[in-house]
């Protein structure tokens, strides 16, 4: 049996530009197993960090690492995606998927050593999270509703009062790339009224 892959994520990885969707024969037998790995390639990719942030500390040997292998499947993740309890689970979840990849696709794969610098590289600048005390307020109950369904809470001292309405309106973004739903106008806005006083406070 041929299998043919719909290219979305594996653009850069199969050669071709710009991300254009295209059919492209793997060569050799394919097998349920392999077909199953290439269907969850396509789903649950990390989303892509903001273009106009880079990622902290990008000369340090854990941030090229990143850059150069998580980059094969999707756009570079920065850090504070994931909190530092979350990044292990994470990142062994993309190096079974490459690992897993049929020797076709021409992937290169993070030696037991580079692993190890780029999760430490992940972890140490990881998201800030709240932990048990949040500040009461109005806004609460939506922050802790809406955030905890993708992520654990971040800390509202992480980010300036001035810059939680662009934090939040990213996410809200991501959720509709990544969970097809949308955040209302008003639950945005109380979410962003209760970080920006909860960061002030810090």
């Amino acid at each position: 049996m041929r299998l043919t892959l719909r290219v979305l994520g594996f653009a850069a990885a199969l050669g071709c530009e710009g991300g254009k969707q295209e059919t492209v024969p793997l060569p050799g037998p394919v097998g349920e197993r392999d077909a199953l790995l290439l269907a969850s390639a396509k789903v649950a990719l990390p989303p892509p960090a903001d273009p106009a942030i880079d990622l902290p500390d990008p000369t340090s040997p854990g941030a090229r690492l990143v850059g150069r292998y998580c980059t094969a499947c999707h756009a570079v993740p920065t850090p504070q995606i994931h909190s530092a309890t979350d990044w292990p689970r994470v990142a062994r979840r993309m190096w079974l998927r490459i690992d897993g990849l049929p020797e076709g696709i021409d992937v290169a794969r993070p030696t037991g050593a580079e692993r190890t610098v780029m999760l430490r590289y992940l972890i140490g600048r990881a998201l800030q999270v709240s932990g048990a005390a949040l500040p009461a307020g109005p806004g609460r109950a939506e922050f802790v509703a809406v955030c905890s369904r993708c992520h654990e809470l971040p800390d509202p001292g992480s980010h300036a009062q001035e810059d939680w309405l662009a934090v939040v309106a990213r996410m809200g973004d991501r959720m509709q790339s990544m969970l097809g739903t949308t955040l209302a106008a008003d639950q945005q806005s109380d979410i962003v009224r209760y970080l920006a006083a909860a960061s002030a406070r810090r």
